[in-house]
Protein backbone atom coordinates (compact mmCIF):
# COMPACT_ATOMS: atom_id res chain seq x y z
CA UNK A 1 0.00 0.00 0.00
CA UNK A 2 1.18 3.50 -1.04
CA UNK A 3 2.02 5.92 1.48
CA UNK A 4 -1.12 8.06 2.32
CA UNK A 5 -1.25 11.73 3.92
CA UNK A 6 -3.91 14.23 4.35
CA UNK A 7 -4.33 17.13 6.21
CA UNK A 8 -5.62 15.15 9.36
CA UNK A 9 -3.77 12.31 8.99
CA UNK A 10 -0.69 10.18 8.11
CA UNK A 11 0.02 6.50 7.26
CA UNK A 12 2.99 5.25 9.08
CA UNK A 13 5.21 2.65 8.59
CA UNK A 14 3.97 -0.80 10.43
CA UNK A 15 5.34 -4.27 9.22
CA UNK A 16 2.39 -6.69 8.86
CA UNK A 17 -0.83 -4.55 9.72
CA UNK A 18 -1.77 -0.30 8.75
CA UNK A 19 -1.07 1.81 11.03
CA UNK A 20 -2.17 5.91 10.97
CA UNK A 21 -1.33 8.98 13.51
CA UNK A 22 -4.89 10.92 13.42
CA UNK A 23 -4.88 14.60 14.74
CA UNK A 24 -7.69 17.18 15.76
CA UNK A 25 -8.02 20.70 17.44
CA UNK A 26 -10.53 19.06 19.62
CA UNK A 27 -11.61 15.53 20.88
CA UNK A 28 -14.31 15.59 19.14
CA UNK A 29 -12.48 15.96 15.73
CA UNK A 30 -10.01 13.49 16.53
CA UNK A 31 -12.94 10.98 16.83
CA UNK A 32 -14.52 12.52 13.40
CA UNK A 33 -10.63 12.84 11.75
CA UNK A 34 -10.23 9.30 12.83
CA UNK A 35 -13.40 7.62 11.30
CA UNK A 36 -12.57 10.09 7.90
CA UNK A 37 -8.89 8.03 8.24
CA UNK A 38 -9.86 4.57 8.55
CA UNK A 39 -12.47 5.19 5.39
CA UNK A 40 -10.17 7.09 3.86
CA UNK A 41 -7.94 3.80 3.88
CA UNK A 42 -10.28 1.67 3.06
CA UNK A 43 -11.11 3.98 -0.30
CA UNK A 44 -7.44 4.01 -1.41
CA UNK A 45 -7.46 7.83 -0.75
CA UNK A 46 -10.73 8.24 -2.70
CA UNK A 47 -13.33 8.75 -0.32
CA UNK A 48 -14.68 12.54 -1.64
CA UNK A 49 -15.76 10.55 -4.78
CA UNK A 50 -18.26 8.84 -2.16
CA UNK A 51 -21.69 10.56 -2.30
CA UNK A 52 -23.43 11.23 1.42
CA UNK A 53 -26.54 9.89 0.91
CA UNK A 54 -27.71 8.43 4.23
CA UNK A 55 -27.74 10.07 7.47
CA UNK A 56 -27.25 7.71 10.37
CA UNK A 57 -27.07 8.32 14.39
CA UNK A 58 -24.00 6.29 16.18
CA UNK A 59 -23.88 5.82 19.88
CA UNK A 60 -20.81 4.16 21.14
CA UNK A 61 -19.92 3.80 25.31
CA UNK A 62 -16.81 2.19 26.82
CA UNK A 63 -14.68 1.82 29.51
CA UNK A 64 -12.18 4.62 28.69
CA UNK A 65 -10.99 7.45 26.00
CA UNK A 66 -8.96 5.04 24.11
CA UNK A 67 -11.23 2.14 24.54
CA UNK A 68 -14.37 4.59 23.29
CA UNK A 69 -11.91 5.37 20.05
CA UNK A 70 -11.67 1.72 19.05
CA UNK A 71 -15.26 0.90 19.53
CA UNK A 72 -16.30 3.97 17.81
CA UNK A 73 -14.47 2.63 14.89
CA UNK A 74 -15.49 -0.69 15.20
CA UNK A 75 -18.93 0.05 15.34
CA UNK A 76 -18.35 1.95 11.62
CA UNK A 77 -16.91 -0.70 10.66
CA UNK A 78 -19.69 -3.04 11.50
CA UNK A 79 -22.09 -0.33 9.49
CA UNK A 80 -20.02 -0.34 6.41
CA UNK A 81 -20.06 -4.71 6.59
CA UNK A 82 -24.12 -4.87 7.37
CA UNK A 83 -24.64 -1.65 4.62
CA UNK A 84 -21.68 -2.53 2.19
CA UNK A 85 -21.63 1.97 3.00
CA UNK A 86 -18.54 4.02 3.18
CA UNK A 87 -18.75 6.68 5.96
CA UNK A 88 -17.30 10.22 4.12
CA UNK A 89 -18.27 12.31 6.47
CA UNK A 90 -18.59 12.18 10.90
CA UNK A 91 -19.72 14.53 13.35
CA UNK A 92 -19.89 14.44 16.82
CA UNK A 93 -22.49 15.76 18.69
CA UNK A 94 -21.43 14.66 22.03
CA UNK A 95 -18.37 13.23 23.62
CA UNK A 96 -18.15 12.58 27.54
CA UNK A 97 -15.15 10.14 28.53
CA UNK A 98 -17.00 6.96 27.90
CA UNK A 99 -19.54 8.31 25.73
CA UNK A 100 -19.90 9.10 22.07
CA UNK A 101 -23.23 10.11 19.80
CA UNK A 102 -22.48 11.12 16.34
CA UNK A 103 -23.89 11.65 13.26
CA UNK A 104 -22.40 10.09 10.33
CA UNK A 105 -22.94 9.91 6.60
CA UNK A 106 -22.33 7.06 4.02
CA UNK A 107 -23.04 6.71 0.47
CA UNK A 108 -22.02 3.67 -1.66
CA UNK A 109 -18.69 3.35 -3.08
CA UNK A 110 -18.62 4.17 -6.25
CA UNK A 111 -15.40 1.72 -6.84
CA UNK A 112 -14.24 -1.49 -5.09
CA UNK A 113 -13.22 -1.24 -1.75
CA UNK A 114 -8.78 -0.72 -1.40
CA UNK A 115 -7.89 -1.81 1.64
CA UNK A 116 -10.29 -4.38 3.70
CA UNK A 117 -9.52 -3.77 7.05
CA UNK A 118 -10.87 -6.58 9.55
CA UNK A 119 -10.45 -4.82 13.14
CA UNK A 120 -9.10 -2.03 15.06
CA UNK A 121 -6.65 -2.91 17.42
CA UNK A 122 -5.19 -1.73 20.84
CA UNK A 123 -1.42 -3.03 19.87
CA UNK A 124 0.46 0.83 19.81
CA UNK A 125 -2.83 2.49 20.85
CA UNK A 126 -2.49 6.42 22.02
CA UNK A 127 -4.69 9.21 22.16
CA UNK A 128 -2.96 12.32 23.85
CA UNK A 129 -2.80 16.19 23.65
CA UNK A 130 0.32 18.32 23.12
CA UNK A 131 1.00 21.24 25.10
CA UNK A 132 -0.95 23.84 22.07
CA UNK A 133 -4.69 21.42 23.22
CA UNK A 134 -3.92 19.24 19.60
CA UNK A 135 -5.57 15.81 20.04
CA UNK A 136 -3.17 13.27 18.69
CA UNK A 137 -4.32 9.48 18.33
CA UNK A 138 -2.08 6.31 16.75
CA UNK A 139 -4.10 3.83 15.92
CA UNK A 140 -3.19 0.34 13.98
CA UNK A 141 -5.66 -1.44 12.05
CA UNK A 142 -5.33 -5.50 11.54
CA UNK A 143 -5.84 -5.63 7.61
Amino acid sequence: MAHRKSPFFEELSHTADVAVRVRGRSLPELFEHAALAMFQLIAGGELERVPPLHEREVGVASLDLESLLVDWLTELLVLFATTGELVCRARVTALEETRLRASVWTGPPPFEPYEDIKAVTYHDLRVEQDEEGTWWATIVFDV
